[in-house]
């Protein structure tokens, strides 16, 4: 089966990554993480074929690295596990990015943001986040560049979540 993202060249790495994260939420299983990478090319860059990890957490793309790949990038799940870090790169996902001198992209399908991690320009660790328990730890928030509409279903998921915390900052605030 030929793979009709790889066949599309984009003129930036943004418009690749984005490409490659709007095919994973339109075909990969919410429940699992998937990805790909971006490579360089003659006339400019493209996406990768996915690759699912068929589990909630940490996708391996290590098949589809070489000296071309110029950026990787990966959906995370929602679920009531994790929805505080979702919307977040994981300490891995940001040490990966520096190590390898690539920039990350991820698609958290609890927000259906698209955001971006270029180690050479963004701050690592520079987000706090806070669990009910009192744990706190600090992960990497990147930017976001992109947006994908959420899938009907989730978009019900959405507005429930979106009316819980408003109605929980309106039960706090008074």
């Amino acid at each position: 089966m030929v793979n009709l993202l790889t066949l599309a060249v984009f003129a930036t790495i943004d418009e690749a990554a984005i490409s490659g994260l709007k095919h994973a939420a339109a075909i990969c299983d919410p429940q699992y993480e998937c990805g790909g990478v971006v490579r360089a090319v003659p006339g400019g860059f493209e996406a990768s074929a996915l690759i699912s990890s068929k589990r909630p957490f940490g996708v391996d793309l290590a098949e589809f690295y070489g000296p071309e790949v110029v950026a990787d990038f990966h959906t995370h799940v929602c679920s009531i596990h994790n929805q505080a870090f979702a919307d977040f790169f994981s300490m891995s996902d940001a040490i990966v990015n520096q190590e390898l001198h690539t920039v990350g992209y991820m698609l958290s399908l609890c927000d259906w943001n698209i955001r971006r991690y270029d180690p050479s320009q963004d701050d690592r660790d520079d987000e706090e986040v806070d669990f009910r328990s009192g744990r706190v730890i600090y992960l990497t928030c990147g930017h976001i560049v992109g947006w994908v509409p959420p899938l009907p279903e989730e978009e019900v998921a959405l507005e429930l979540t979106v009316a819980r915390r408003r109605n929980r900052l309106t039960t706090h605030s008074t």
